[in-house]
Formats: structure tokens, sequence, C-alpha cells
């Protein structure tokens, strides 16, 4: 059986990353002062965040079903046998729901849809592990079956430079937001049971974060664990404090660096950093995949 493995932007922690490989990934659409554009395609974090420095209004929402559609019958145009899909965790966004649905409706058992239940490194991990497995003639099932097991094992913090995107996204109050901006305190947000949730404030963001890295090393080892540091138009002090601290807790070239999925990007804004903590599969490292 010939497989392909096809996931969303909401992976992307490096541009070409799945080059030369069996992945195909579908764009996700961000609506920009209520035009829209296709992540990776008509925009990138580079042009988003110009238009999110700028005050442009930022909405994300789900692709219109013929789209979906006509994007697996692509695929199926190039002679695979079975797809295997990667949705964001299905707590943040009803991607699963519809790529489930379509899937069930048009084209009953040629293709199986995984609820990542995570977003960023965690779900690119999750992509790899199937991409291996399915070159050893691991079947979709299977393979759907170890990541269910795997699901709720990562760690994902993340701080944003200032609450103006939660705001302007509905995430918090007006109130809540000017306040928080005024004083210099940002929420902790963290990934928990595959949502979205506000651990504690800070003041001290890049302290906050590379002071995680050491807490986490005593109980996630590199041996086990692969670390990310991804960002957004973040300081570069900042993010150099918490490189310098990264190479002396995890060691040199021991963790990966990256850019945060667009659709995170849009909520989040500009100036966010975030922390992820993955269990190694099978003993493969993200690095071992992604340079």
């Amino acid at each position: 059986m010939k497989i392909l493995i096809s996931t969303d932007t909401s992976c992307i922690v490096k541009k070409g990353v799945f080059d030369g490989r069996d992945v195909s990934v579908f764009p996700l659409n961000v609506i920009v002062d209520g035009e829209e554009f296709l992540d990776g395609v008509t925009i990138d974090q580079d042009q988003l965040k110009e238009k999110m420095r700028s005050g442009s209004e930022i909405k994300t929402s789900t692709p219109p079903l013929g789209l979906i559609i006509e994007y697996f019958e692509e695929q199926f145009k190039k002679g695979y046998d079975h797809i295997i899909h990667f949705t964001i965790s299905s707590k943040l966004s009803s991607m699963y729901s519809l790529f489930k649905n379509v899937a069930e409706q048009n084209f009953a058992g040629k293709i199986t849809v995984i609820d990542a239940y995570s977003v960023s490194a965690e779900m690119i991990n999750y992509v790899f592990y199937a991409l291996e497995q399915a070159k050893k003639g691991v079947s979709p099932e299977e393979i759907a079956n170890v990541i269910e097991s795997l699901k709720g094992k990562s760690l994902i913090h993340f701080i944003p430079e200032n609450l103006t995107a939660l705001k302007n996204g509905g995430r918090i109050s007006p109130a809540i937001a000017l306040i928080g901006n005024t004083l210099g305190i940002k929420p902790v947000i963290v990934l928990k049971d595959g949502q979205l949730e506000k651990q504690e404030m800070t003041r001290r963001e890049k302290k906050y974060l590379a002071d995680k890295i050491e807490e986490l090393s005593k109980t996630h080892s590199i041996q086990d664990y692969d670390y990310s540091i991804v960002s957004f138009d973040a300081n570069e002090r900042s993010l150099e404090y918490i490189y310098e601290h990264a190479n002396a807790i995890l060691g040199e070239g021991n963790y990966l660096t990256g850019i945060l999925p667009i659709n995170v990007c849009a909520h989040a804004g500009p100036g966010t950093i975030g922390v992820v903590v993955t269990p190694k599969i099978d003993g493969k490292s993200l690095l071992d995949y992604v340079k």
C-alpha cells in the first residue's frame, strides 16, 4: 500500500521541512482586513507581522469543503492508495471534525484523519513518526493507535509580547488587555488536554522561559525529550538570552529553533516566544529530521 502523510500548516516550524518527503501540506487560511490569504502561499510570517504591527484586523477560519475535497483528489491522482491526515487539536479548531466528515462522506476507507491534539513541534513529531512507520509497511490503524497513546505527554508554554492580539481575537476582554498592557504583565499560555489555557502571569518573559527550560530539564531529559524554542517576530535580545540559557542547560545544538505556526501567530501576535517539550518516539529526535 502506498501511503501519503498529510497535514496542515499548524505544524510548520521550519520552511521547507517536508521537501523531498512523502508529506503533503494543506495551507490554512488567514483573513486580514476581510481579505483571505493562504499560509505559505499568499502570506508568510513576515507579511503577517507587518500587517499585525500596523493594526490590521486578523482572523482565522476553516477552509471551504470544496477546497478540501479538491486537495485530497489531487493527492490520490499522484498514485497513493491511502492518506493519513493530521489536524490541529480539535479543542483549538473545528478542522478535525471538518476533515473527518469530508473523508467519511467522499473518500470512504481511503483517508485516516488523526486529531493531533496539539500544534507546532509536537504535531510535526507525529507526522515524521507516521512517515517512518508507513515506509515500514505499518497499517494506518496501527499508526493511529500509537499516536493516540502519546497524546497529552508534551509540554507547551508560550508568552505573547502583549495582550493586544488576544484582545482583538476575542480571547480576553478589552479591560483585561488594557490593564495587562499598562502594567507590562503578560500571560503564560500552556497547552493542556489539547486546549490553550492561561497558567499564570509574568513581567519577565525571557527569564520565565529560561527558568522553565531549566526546571523541565530536571524531569524531562534530552535523552527522552526534544526541546524546541519557537517564536514570531520576537525581540532578538530576549531570544538570545533564552538561547544562551538553553545552551548552558541542554547543550548547544541539542534543541530546535523555529517559527510559530501562522494560526498561532494570528491569535498570539508578534513578539510571542514559546518552549515546546515533546517525547521522542522510538528514540528518534526531531533534530534527526529538522535541521
